[in-house]
């Protein structure tokens, strides 16, 4: 890998760690964005495995993502500087928003603010999410993206199983249904 690529992959994790707000899913709305969408360095299909395997892996799932996304452009030192990059500088803003906001959390702006800021996360979480399933809806795999999202979210929402056990069957579904043949 080119040091230049390097060093661009590098204040890119650093960019998207320090100045995203919402934790890992805005973080890699915006890797999603830069990678795919403004530089092309990797497919659609290629962001959506790496997010998918991370988003299986115990731990932070933003950290398995960069080191992922940063070994697959670059090897080890991308995926090093990357992890580096993401949530060093994102920890230290942590501590000091922290120290901030227990300053000032009974404050009724600061109430609305969070409350705002909330709202916007989980608006970059629906359009992320949307970005991910689009290679899926392009090949008509409307039964597919409909029984696996609708059977994981009310089982999540209901509490039936757990995490972990929801991914196992929707692997095993989806196996199941290409066996099948259904689209």
């Amino acid at each position: 890998m080119k040091a230049r690529r390097l060093g661009a992959l590098t204040a890119l994790f650093f960019r998207s760690g320090s100045l995203t707000l919402g934790g890992g899913s805005s973080i890699q709305a915006v890797l999603l964005r830069e990678l795919v969408e403004q530089r092309g360095w990797l497919s659609g299909a290629e962001f959506g495995l790496i997010y998918g395997l991370a988003r299986f892996t115990p731990g932070t799932n933003v950290l398995a993502c960069t080191a992922a996304l940063g070994w697959r452009l670059g090897g080890w030192a991308a995926a090093a500087a990357g992890v580096v990059a993401v949530s060093l500088p994102a920890s230290l803003l942590l501590l000091a928003m922290l120290d901030g906001y227990e300053r000032v959390r009974a404050l009724e702006w600061v109430a609305a603010a969070v409350g705002g800021a909330l709202a916007a996360v989980v608006a970059l979480l629906g359009v992320t999410s949307a970005k991910l399933v689009r290679p899926y809806a392009v090949q008509r795999r409307w039964v597919r993206i409909g029984l696996l999202t609708g059977g994981a979210a009310v089982a999540l929402a209901a509490g039936w199983l757990s995490p972990v056990v929801i991914l196992v069957a929707a692997v095993g579904l989806g196996l199941l249904l290409d066996w099948l043949g259904v689209a």
